[in-house]
């Protein structure tokens, strides 16, 4: 069979605001671009013997006149208002659609009615299922995958080469143990932890074509036996076999305050050059940012060559007065690299989003502004026009004052001189 993969466009932190890209010199710190994991994974679990295309609507236009059996569509919620758009295109010119990613997954309801079927969760184990259909002349509603299944080696072939991709994404792990209300992963890929085979992980890296890579699990810093154990492990194997490639976690300061010495050096021999450190999610900004511990653990990972990029969440409910003094002495102190401003955004899927329904607090349903950088709920404290007033002058204030060479220095601190690369 013939299958056409698309990965549908989205609007990034800055691109809302261009009036931003006059001031902030550091400007893609805020239209950061990777390969999209999701798509790739999804047709490396495609079995072999089928054909497979794929257009990124980032390089190229859609081509509703492909010759395909199937197009399918994955995307994440920024994504999903534009999936429907080219779905419901796709259909006009006579194309079985699927959807799926993270947003079908979590908010089937929302999607169904553009596409003729769903396949929700992981790609693995579903495939087979939707072939036998399609040759039988019609597929079911919805499809799901097998969370317990290997994990499919991604084809990232797929994607072209341009100027945007300059960095890779590498999956450890399937699903989390841990139920935050901000987060989608457990609904979406299941409430326990797979971990992908350490040999398998050091295989992806090797194949990876890019200089750099992001670890997309952010359960790879939980501070639990059965995760660091993980996380040691592979870092062990990637220091011994001699990895060159640069990479970068994410990680909350809850996890990031209790790593020890002996894996802070392991991180930096494995060339783990980076965390990118979320702020103001699992607790306001003005009790995390007043953290001595973690503003020592932070120069204490600096001294190992491990740089942070602060990412500062506006708008959490329990914090009740303006942060922007709390966020100049955190980033004073710690002599922070990288900085970026995110307004707090309610995720389909989460229970954070359900509540905020339930009290008629969400603002719109328009997925393209569910990308941090849009006031999509009403917050508690102030007006949604006050919080996009404060995003905006954050922004202003962190990189308006430094020239384009020096951003691009501290790119290259945090990411490897690839990152900044153009083909």
């Amino acid at each position: 069979m013939k299958l056409h993969f698309v990965f549908p466009r989205w609007t990034k932190l800055l691109e809302d605001h261009p009036g931003l890209r006059e001031v902030v010199s550091g400007y893609d710190i805020g239209n950061f671009r990777m390969v999209g994991l999701g798509l790739a994974a999804a047709a490396g679990a495609v079995p072999p013997g089928h054909e497979l295309s794929l257009c990124d609507e980032h390089v190229s236009e859609p081509d509703f006149g492909v010759d395909a059996d199937l197009v399918c569509i994955g995307f994440f919620t920024p994504q999903a208002t534009n999936a429907y758009r080219l779905a419901d295109r796709f259909r006009q010119a006579g194309k079985t659609v699927i959807g799926g990613g993270i947003h079908p997954t979590v908010f089937p309801e929302d999607a169904a009615p553009h596409f003729d079927s769903l396949l929700c969760g992981p790609a693995e184990g579903a495939w087979e299922r939707i072939f036998e259909d399609l040759r039988r002349g019609g597929l079911k509603p919805r499809y799901e995958g097998k969370a317990q299944s290997s994990f499919a080696q991604p084809r990232r072939d797929l994607f072209q080469n341009s100027g945007y991709l300059r960095a890779g994404v590498v999956q450890t792990a399937r699903g989390c143990s841990v139920d935050c209300p901000f987060c989608v992963v457990p609904s979406n890929a299941g409430r326990g932890i797979v971990f992908r085979p350490v040999e398998e992980v050091l295989e992806d890296i090797a194949g990876l074509a890019f200089p750099c890579f992001f670890f997309a699990d952010e359960n790879l810093l939980f501070p639990d036996v059965r995760n660091r154990e993980y996380r040691m492990r592979l870092f062990s194997a990637m220091s011994e076999s001699g990895n060159r490639k640069i990479s970068f976690i994410a990680g909350y300061p809850q996890f990031v305050r209790q790593l020890k010495a002996d894996e802070i050096s392991l991180m930096a021999r494995a060339k783990m050059q980076q965390i990118y450190l979320v702020l103001g999610l699992r607790r306001p900004l003005r009790e995390e940012l007043a953290d001595r511990v973690l503003v020592e653990k932070m120069k204490e990972l600096r001294g190992a060559g491990v740089e942070v990029m602060a990412s500062f969440n506006l708008g959490n409910d329990e914090d009740c007065e303006p942060v922007e003094g709390v966020i100049e002495r955190f980033c004073g102190d710690t002599g922070s690299n990288l900085a970026e401003f995110i307004i707090h955004t309610p995720f389909p899927g989460t229970p954070m989003f359900a509540e905020m329904e339930k009290e008629g607090r969400l603002l719109t349903k328009d997925w393209s502004k569910y990308n941090g950088a849009n006031v999509v709920f009403a917050p508690k404290n102030e007006s949604p026009e006050a919080l996009l007033e404060r995003y905006l002058a954050l922004w202003k204030w962190f990189y308006g004052h430094i020239n384009q060479r020096e951003v691009s220095e501290r790119y290259v601190r945090a990411f490897g001189s690839g990152i900044i690369r153009r083909d």
